[in-house]
């Protein structure tokens, strides 16, 4: 599982960008996946995008109790080019994210915020390589952990080389990632990972594979010495369509955390995720996503917690033009070192619960309009960590 991953789901600090979501990745494949190209200079394919949002938010801080309300307006430009070269390919992805707050009060928390990729794709007979760079320079609107925006880069590149014989594929990848927040008063929480894996792929059918990966990674915090550590993992896997119209994702193994200074006991368990998508009907389609890991912490002295997390959702589309969908959302988080937060102590559990509900309409295959609803939740056993947020917002996209 990607390491650097787990920390940004995790601490909800990043801003809402849409371009990571195009690069996907099945089985050694990772490739951009965009729309029609309309727009071309020679080889080169050209998609700008433009999305917009207006969002009411009753609770922007995520505060316990008197939560504060306002309208944010969000503005994301970008584009992404593609440069196709016989059998190989480069592309280039960038994204801005402008956040702004209607009230007064709360114009400091108005941000901008941007996003990078890079991915190069060499293909040969029998053997390939691809390098994946990302950079961010973001931040994230204040929340109970933080009382204020966190400005910080996140920066890694991420080459795999691998080679086909027969039916097997033996790949071998390198990733080093880098975290540095802006601010000193959030230096001891600056980190690099440099993590290798090796992974041998094995072709079941045409679009099935199994699998058998292990990855060995190093954290190194710049200011925090003790939390210093090595992760080491193994999983099997199967990844495709097992039956048609269901595609699955599943990975399952032991990890262990070694940290140089702990007074928890370090992670020594299983980790997995299992996710399955499932398409009914032509205008019908069901996932469901169940998660289980360990997270690198930001709350007091404490190294990691562990994450038991499940999401479902369905998307209907009614008419050609018109979809109806529903996302839910649960998470828990367990910490395993005994904390004191005002006149309580205790090993801190959290309870998340999300859920987003909405209609989207089409007009064009380039251009989209969504209505939607969202609530958060989150019961801790810490009351000051409780909250309840809801979100309404009108959101477009154009993605030409």
């Amino acid at each position: 599982m990607c390491l650097l991953s787990w920390l940004l789901i995790a601490s909800k600090l990043w801003a809402d960008f849409q371009l990571v979501d195009v690069i996907k990745e099945f089985g050694e494949k990772r490739y951009v996946e965009t729309g029609p190209t309309r727009i071309k200079a020679g080889p080169a394919q050209f998609h700008p995008t433009l999305r917009s949002k207006v969002q009411y938010d009753d609770n922007i801080l995520l505060e316990d109790r008197d939560g504060r309300e306002d309208v944010i307006y969000e503005v994301l430009p970008g584009a992404i080019v593609d440069l196709p070269i016989n059998k190989h390919r480069v592309t280039v992805g960038y994204e801005a994210d402008m956040e702004f707050f209607s009230k007064e009060r709360q114009r400091t928390q108005n941000d901008q915020n941007q996003n990078f990729f890079t991915l190069f794709n060499f293909h040969f007979p029998s053997w390939y390589v691809n390098v994946l760079e990302r950079f961010s320079e973001t931040s994230g609107r204040a929340g109970t952990t933080f009382t204020s925006r966190i400005p910080r880069i996140d920066q890694s590149i991420h080459p795999k080389i691998g080679y086909r014989w027969k039916r097997l594929i033996f790949e071998a990848g390198y990733k080093h990632s880098v975290r540095d927040f802006r601010r000193q008063i959030d230096d001891g929480l600056d980190f690099q990972i440099n993590e290798w894996t090796g992974v041998i792929f094995y072709d079941l059918f045409a679009n099935l594979k199994a699998l058998v990966e292990y990855q060995v990674a190093q954290i190194d915090y710049d200011d925090a010495s003790a939390r210093k550590g090595t992760f080491n993992q193994a999983r099997l896997g199967l990844e495709g369509e097992v039956l048609p119209n269901l595609v699955l994702k599943v990975r399952l193994g032991p990890h262990f955390r070694d940290y140089r200074v702990s007074t928890e006991k370090d992670y020594q368990s299983w980790v997995g995720e299992f996710r399955a998508e499932y398409q009914f009907r032509q205008n019908l389609k069901y996932h469901v996503e169940m998660t289980k890991k360990a997270v690198e912490a930001t709350f007091g002295n404490v190294n990691f917690y562990k994450q038991h997390l499940i999401q479902t959702g369905i998307e209907y589309r009614i008419r050609p033009q018109w979809e109806i969908f529903t996302l839910g959302r649960f998470f828990r988080q367990s910490y395993a070192e005994r904390a004191a937060v005002g006149d309580r102590s205790g090993f801190r559990r959290d309870h998340n619960m999300s859920v987003k509900t909405g209609i989207r309409f089409e007009p064009r295959d380039w251009l989209e309009f969504e209505l939607a609803y969202e609530h958060y939740r989150r019961l801790s056993n810490f009351d000051t960590f409780d909250y309840g947020d809801n979100r309404f917002s009108l959101s477009s996209a154009l993605v030409y």
